[in-house]
């Protein structure tokens, strides 16, 4: 009986937020709150969990380990003094303590892997693959392609609309070309591969529920009728 009532639920939700595509309509409104609101409940729920699973694992193991965990909890809780006027400078504070770490760590990263690693994989990049074609093409065009997109950058290169830069500025336009292509086609294609697993829930395909194809026809009546029925009523 639970499991059916999951299924129902389910469905209505997938059909009240593609209701949107209708217009905006009481249905996609109410199933938006309850996303957000369980969302919420589901995040503040997690985090008390971990903090205290951190506690009981780890920050309560000596007293040096106590004090740095309650100090951090109090960081935490400077959050809330954004919410007054009297005390929004503490807030500021615990703000620059995580904009600051977060912007080192992440600076870290891209070093490593956008820029080092990079520079590594071309230096060790290996023209010709054994008995593989397609790889060795692949690595001749990434030896040619990506020093010609960062040569496209170095903007004290002299004269460029004739010679050996003008060539290299081609290469680099067709380069960042496909590139953007691919990467918009991959963004594409996931909505699209999203769209299409919930469609399959909804008509109960195997390995879905089947009873998920009886929901999506009463429901899908009834949100419709209704949208219908409304946008009659408010004409009329």
């Amino acid at each position: 009986m639970w499991e059916l009532i999951g299924i129902w639920a389910a469905v209505f939700f997938t059909l009240a937020i593609y209701s949107f595509l209708y217009g905006e309509n009481p249905w996609f409104r109410l199933a938006e709150h309850i996303y957000a609101g369980v969302s919420v409940g589901y995040s503040v729920a997690f985090n008390l969990d971990y903090l205290r699973d951190q506690w009981v694992n780890k920050w309560s193991l000596n007293g040096t380990l106590m004090l740095l965990y309650v100090i951090a909890i109090l960081f935490g809780l400077l959050w809330y003094a954004r919410f007054t006027r009297e005390y929004f400078f503490a807030y500021r504070w615990t703000l620059a303590i995580i904009v600051g770490t977060g912007i080192g760590m992440a600076l870290r990263t891209v070093i490593f892997t956008q820029f080092l690693n990079q520079i590594i994989a071309q230096s060790n990049l290996s023209l010709w693959v054994a008995g593989d074609i397609i790889g060795t093409v692949s690595n001749i065009l990434i030896a040619i392609m990506v020093p010609s997109v960062l040569l496209y950058f170095w903007f004290t290169g002299g004269q460029r609309e004739t010679g050996g830069m003008y060539y290299v500025d081609r290469i680099a336009r067709y380069t960042m070309m496909a590139g953007f292509g691919a990467a918009y086609g991959y963004t594409v294609l996931t909505r699209y591969s999203l769209f299409i697993g919930r469609s399959q829930f909804l008509l109960g395909i195997t390995p879905n529920p089947p009873e998920a194809r009886m929901a999506f026809y009463v429901i899908a009546g009834v949100i419709l009728i209704t949208l219908i029925g409304r946008d009659f009523l408010k004409r009329s």
